[in-house]
């Protein structure tokens, strides 16, 4: 068994069988997770966003299979689950799996990696399950919470973040002259998004936006191609236009004008992948052939 198994044979037994008993188990099985979060998780705006992206790259084929797999839940509202469980104790140990730490320097093939597992061995495995058509149909349903929640995080550059503050957790901040108490990573969870004061629905088809090469590069690349992008990028985030100074960093609107439409891509990049990694998955006839890298949304080597 994978040391990255997302769902134990003890959780398997608990589902129940048949076709109607199936649906009220899931649809009590999300609802009982959502009252027991503390409320929806930062970011969750951002990953709505990005599903609903998808969706709109989505074949019918792999459309109806989602629906199967998910129990009709939405998917907008599936993506949410992994930051919901993750402070249940049974779930603690995917705390580790939405980011991974490197250093400016460091390279990716050098790297010691968390034994608990990443962002990166946690995409892999989720999607493994996916593709493996053994998978127990709960154990699906949450590798695919897991592969939608998890493509969205590793496109935000701090959950490719530095060890030295946590991806941005540590970096104390004033947004915009509040007072409230907020950090970098907020800032690129859910402050830059809110900025905009629009519905998921209105940012979804405001960004949405391609074109056909555009679609064809992003979907050419794989899980590691994503994580150096959000790195090399990372460098932005701390460009904060004011001389270094003890205290929290104001992000001011100059700050804000400027990072917007880099958040605004990796956005955008994320629901188009999301949808060309799972067309991949569950209807073969929807690509022309790619000629790159064979593990295209696996490990591989585009990178624009």
């Amino acid at each position: 068994m994978s040391r990255f198994k997302i769902l134990s044979n003890r959780h398997s037994a608990a589902i129940s069988r048949g076709p109607a008993a199936t649906c009220v188990s899931v649809a009590l099985f999300f609802w009982l997770a959502l009252c027991s979060s503390q409320g929806l998780a930062f970011g969750a705006d951002g990953h709505r966003i990005i599903v609903s992206i998808a969706e709109k790259h989505l074949s019918k084929k792999t459309a109806a299979e989602l629906t199967q797999i998910s129990g009709g839940t939405a998917l907008t509202e599936l993506a949410l689950w992994p930051d919901q469980i993750r402070g249940q104790q049974k779930w603690s140990h995917t705390k580790s799996w939405h980011y991974i730490n490197i250093k400016d320097h460091e390279r990716f093939s050098g790297l010691r990696r968390s034994p608990k597992g990443d962002v990166l061995s946690a995409l892999k495995e989720s999607y493994k399950q996916l593709k493996d058509p053994k998978t127990e149909s709960q154990q699906r349903r949450e590798a695919l919470a897991f592969f939608l929640h998890l493509t969205g995080d590793i496109h935000q550059p701090l959950h490719v973040g530095r060890y030295s503050d946590l991806g941005g957790n540590r970096v104390s901040i004033k947004w915009l002259g509040s007072n409230k108490r907020r950090n970098l990573h907020w800032v690129w969870d859910t402050g830059l998004i809110k900025d905009e004061q629009l519905g998921v629905d209105q940012y979804s088809a405001l960004i949405n936006k391609t074109t056909a090469q555009q679609r064809h590069n992003w979907q050419s690349d794989s899980f590691l191609d994503w994580a150096m992008e959000s790195k090399v990028l990372r460098a932005q985030v701390y460009e904060f236009g004011q001389p270094e100074k003890k205290g929290p960093v104001t992000i001011d609107q100059q700050y804000i004008n400027r990072t917007k439409p880099l958040l605004k891509k990796r956005l955008l990049m994320a629901g188009v992948r999301l949808a060309g990694c799972l067309n991949r998955l569950f209807d073969s006839t929807y690509f022309t052939p790619i000629t790159t890298d064979k593990n295209v949304c696996e490990t591989g080597g585009h990178l624009e």
